[in-house]
């Protein structure tokens, strides 16, 4: 159930960066706009839902809420201004590289270990970005470089999240992270509601509501999972992206996309653990029936 949970997340994050991408295609809007009705409904949803639970709106440890909530949002806004520049199979895969940041910044953050093997992995998913991005000393793509530090600030803020979740329940995270989304977003896309154009309203609240069901069942999703599938099968995210932007977009796949994404979707399996419990798994069984025989 689980599995099915997250793999409906990764669907509806793919068809919010869809929707998102109509409204640059079809209107003069900028993408932000998208990401603030976002933490413009998700707030009222939230708060709503909270107030009917009779929960407090108020952290029993701010601080790390708080720094979880600015790099959330930071991490959320990148991703749709990226958008507005690059393909939705290149903003998904790349922002879905943020395990890497994770590994890079977690001795800072957490005082953890790096395995060794993890290094491995780094290496791997690096070129698999090189393949996709096809940067160069004249030329970089805006979108990607937007995508990719999109990954930095949301593998930080995983980080923080570990923390913030040991002191407050993920509504209480959801709240500031809606509200101060909110905060940041507003000046930004302020041009865009001054300028609005009722076009790409129906666009727009379906990315909106559609980023917010992709966040409640991803979460609802890792109840019923342990991390490593749960990393593995939001990487299929990649593919629905890419599937969905050659066949209603139009955009490119090319021989460097495809191998692009089978090296970066293998690499992210191997970070989240996901081949090391399958081959404990195989090596416990096999001694089982060894000793059975």
């Amino acid at each position: 159930m689980g599995i099915i949970i997250i793999l409906a997340s990764g669907l509806f994050f793919t068809l919010s960066s869809f929707f998102g991408k109509l409204v640059t295609t079809t209107t003069d809007m900028n993408s932000i706009v998208t990401s603030f009705f976002r933490f413009f409904i998700g707030a009222i949803l939230i708060s709503i839902y909270m107030k009917y639970k009779g929960a407090t709106f108020k952290a029993n440890k701010p601080k790390p809420v708080i720094i979880r909530a600015v790099l959330n949002a930071f991490g959320i806004i990148l991703f749709t201004i990226s958008i507005n520049y690059t393909t939705i199979t290149n903003t998904n895969m790349l922002n879905l590289t943020y395990p890497v940041f994770v590994l890079i910044l977690a001795p800072f953050v957490t005082g953890e270990r790096i395995r060794p093997s993890s290094f491995v992995y780094l290496i791997v998913i690096m070129f698999g970005v090189y393949l996709v991005s096809q940067p160069s000393f004249d030329h970089i793509n805006t979108g990607d470089l937007i995508a990719f530090s999109s990954a930095g600030i949301t593998g930080l803020g995983t980080l923080y999240l570990t923390e913030a979740r040991k002191h407050d329940t993920g509504d209480t995270i959801i709240l500031y992270i809606m509200y101060i989304g909110l905060i940041i977003n507003t000046p930004l896309a302020f041009n865009e509601l001054m300028n609005f154009d009722n076009a790409a309203l129906p666009y727009i609240l379906a990315s909106a509501l559609l980023g917010i069901l992709g966040q409640v069942f991803l979460t609802w999703g890792y109840k019923y999972v342990d991390s490593a599938t749960g990393s593995l099968v939001s990487t299929t995210r990649i593919l629905m992206a890419a599937l969905i932007g050659v066949l209603f977009l139009g955009e490119p796949f090319t021989d460097n996309i495809k191998l692009g994404i089978i090296i970066i979707f293998g690499a992210v399996a191997g970070l989240s653990g996901y081949f090391q419990r399958l081959f404990n798994k195989v090596r416990s069984s096999g001694i089982g029936h060894w000793g059975g025989e």
